[in-house]
């Protein structure tokens, strides 16, 4: 199904324009796409996950933002945003300067009445598995210690049954690279994005088979972010932010995703 995502890209001319097309171009899964110099906006309808659009628009060397994503059929059902903090740093436990600072983003879309997209981007991270699970609560004051128990959902998803043994906020694993950067798309029936505002999404540097085996919830959560409802496609015009008054490029380079 074709889902229409909408970027900020920070193009400045017509060579800008060009450079995106090219990446664009290259990438499978996008069906069409429009650019919109003046508003620095690219609109996007594919297959395509937008962690990896923005993988291409990256290449450009702009600063790439997520704006919003719609359903399949155009109507937006309802669209989330979570922003990854360091466990750690929310404990207060001090880190050596050498290390990376471990962030990331999920962005979740309803695509239909039944399926529910989540797509993950992490950075910073050491190479190897992760698991990604939801949390009943979105208390991240002492990090992922006190968002409680994996979400164990309402609905079934019939289409999966080797799922059935595992709680409905279990989204799967990312398989992070050795340069620190992992993602993950997740298309599930087993939850709703009306049950999820509010609640939590949490990184375990255990996968999900083993944190669900060990303990069924926080187990080694590092990073964890509360799920918050978020504008869907063409329904978020904002380019300055009204706190600080800086583009969206600059609060994302002050925040450190850049790449998000």
């Amino acid at each position: 199904m074709g889902v229409p995502t909408e970027f900020a890209v920070d193009m400045t001319c017509k060579s800008c324009v060009s450079a995106v097309e090219r990446a664009l171009g290259q990438t499978q899964g996008i069906d069409r796409f429009d650019i919109d110099l003046e508003h620095k906006k690219v609109t996007v309808v594919g297959t395509a996950p937008p962690s990896a659009v923005c993988t291409a628009l990256r290449q450009t060397g702009k600063t790439v933002i997520v704006r919003g994503q719609s359903s399949a059929t155009g109507k937006n059902l309802g669209a989330a945003v979570c922003m990854f903090h360091d466990s750690d740093d929310l404990r207060e436990i001090s880190r050596p300067r050498d290390v990376p600072r471990r962030t990331g983003l999920a962005r979740f879309v309803q695509l239909d009445t039944n399926m529910c997209a989540v797509d993950i981007t992490v950075s910073g991270l050491k190479p190897g598995p992760y698991g990604v699970a939801i949390h009943a609560n979105g208390n991240i004051s002492q990090g992922a210690i006190t968002t409680g128990n994996i979400y164990r959902g309402t609905a079934a998803d019939s289409s999966d049954p080797s799922a059935a043994s595992l709680p409905a906020g279990v989204l799967g694993d990312i398989n992070v690279e050795a340069n620190g950067w992992g993602s993950l798309l997740v298309e599930t029936r087993r939850v709703r994005l009306d049950e999820l505002i509010g609640r939590s999404l949490v990184v375990t540097e255990r996968t999900s088979q083993q944190t669900v085996a060990d303990t069924g919830g926080p187990a080694d959560g590092i990073l964890c972010g509360i799920i918050a409802r978020s504008a869907g496609a063409f329904q978020n015009n904002k380019r300055i932010c009204e706190c600080s008054g800086k583009t969206l490029w600059e609060e994302a380079q002050a925040a450190g995703n850049t790449n998000l």
